[in-house]
């Protein structure tokens, strides 16, 4: 039954881009359906062939490890400074306790670390630039949106843009609103390694999870982008796929250096977002609760409960079995309207508990992605300043590529539901 669901689940998320198409004559139904069997392909072969399933899950214990090391170079910092463990009793945080913002500053720079010194190398560049070109043989779509798409699997939603600086004054509409809804439909590298963490740290191991969602949402951000603005105009990297951008560091060491200020600075935005959100988000929960009581002394209404019954036909129609549809709901409303930071906390701390397993596979899918509201002004003032003649096209589309962010997790998360 929950694969029937799924399977509507799938047409509803295609009726809903279909619905907002700016041109439903022009969809090219080639790219779509070349998209979602890309999509089912990486789904299978994570999920069903064995000795793939058995790599991903070494590269999610690979994960693992990096946030062990990273945890060396916080406890020489913080080390002395005493933690409350569950059981009330103290322990030095460079003896195993945990802090969370101490264990996110230090993951996130350790991998920003490692991707400034293979961006030095020409490494990242050489990744992105081949699975680029295999999507855009297969899916036919330019260059340009294929880099930017692949790139945001890797670094940030900003940073993936910087990747295709030298076309986006003249990119079309239509493939700059795929650009940007790959890059809210991915998860940069660092903050993945993060929410990784927080599901050992619950006991929970949705590393494969998190990494099949950074695969499976290019091509998924792609089609129902093609699908919600299809490309009526020319564009001039639609055979070619070239990279264009060179390192910036003068050798290793500097980027190294770089990559830490780098890191730090995306794990400070972090921390601040996480204070700033929690905070309103308390504040909002206790006004609801009183305005509940106004009407019912016994009903506490938080945006918990609200976000539950908007979000629960959708997570029904992506497979979530019955006795999780309603927190599952409660986190897609989280990660939509407050960020997926916070949707992740709310998982891994079991704040909102999703029982199932098949229930975890499909929420952390869904959830993984910056398809959020504040994510569409970082993406308008970010790729603005790279291309300050595109504002406006970027202002006028970001609610567009909201939708399509969201839409290509949700649709990564019904496909790998209907597998699992």
């Amino acid at each position: 039954m929950e694969r029937f669901q799924g399977i509507i689940g799938i047409f509803l998320i295609l009726g809903i881009a279909f619905l907002f198409s700016n041109n439903r004559t022009r969809i090219n139904y080639r790219l779509v359906l070349s998209g979602i069997t890309l999509q089912i392909v990486i789904g299978i072969l994570v999920f069903k062939v064995p000795p793939i399933t058995w790599f991903f899950q070494q590269v999610g214990h690979a994960m693992g490890k990096l946030e062990a090391f990273a945890r060396q170079g916080a406890a020489f910092v913080y080390g002395g400074i005493g933690v409350t463990q569950f059981d009330g009793t103290m322990k030095d945080y460079a003896g195993g306790g945990f802090v969370f913002a101490f264990n996110v500053t230090a993951t996130i720079i350790l991998v920003c670390v490692l991707v400034a010194i293979l961006y030095h190398y020409g490494i990242m560049q050489r990744v992105v630039a081949v699975i680029a070109r295999a999507m855009n043989f297969i899916m036919r779509v330019s260059g340009a949106e294929a880099l930017s798409n692949v790139a945001s699997a890797f670094v940030g939603q900003v940073e993936a843009q910087v990747m295709i600086r030298p076309y986006l004054s003249s990119m079309t509409k239509s493939e700059i609103l795929a650009s940007m809804s790959g890059s809210l439909a991915c998860i940069a590298g660092g903050i993945l390694v993060v929410y990784a963490n927080m599901g050992f740290q619950a006991g929970m191991d949705i590393a494969p999870f998190l990494i099949t969602a950074s695969l499976m949402a290019a091509p998924g951000a792609l089609v129902i982008s093609k699908i919600v603005f299809p490309e009526t105009e020319e564009s001039v990297t639609m055979s070619r796929v070239k990279m264009e951008v060179k390192s910036n560091y003068t050798n290793v060491i500097d980027a190294i250096s770089h990559g830490a200020g780098d890191g730090f600075k995306i794990a400070m935005n972090v921390i601040a977002m996480l204070i700033g959100f929690i905070a309103l988000i308390t504040l909002v929960d206790w006004c609801l609760i009183h305005i509940g009581h106004i009407f019912n002394p016994g009903f506490d209404l938080s945006l918990d409960w609200i976000f539950g019954k908007i979000f629960m036909p959708m997570a029904w129609a992506m497979g979530v079995p019955k006795g999780d549809v309603q927190n599952v709901a409660t986190l897609l409303g989280q990660k939509l309207t407050i960020n997926e930071f916070v949707a992740f906390k709310s998982l891994t701390s079991h704040k909102v508990p999703v029982i199932s397993a098949k229930g975890i596979a499909i929420v952390t899918i869904a959830i993984a992605g910056f398809a959020n509201f504040s994510s569409v002004g970082m993406q308008i003032g970010g790729i603005g300043e790279l291309a300050p003649d595109r504002r406006t096209d970027l202002a006028k589309l970001g609610l567009k590529a909201l939708l399509c962010g969201t839409l290509a997790s949700y649709m990564s998360a019904t496909i790998a539901g209907i597998l699992i």
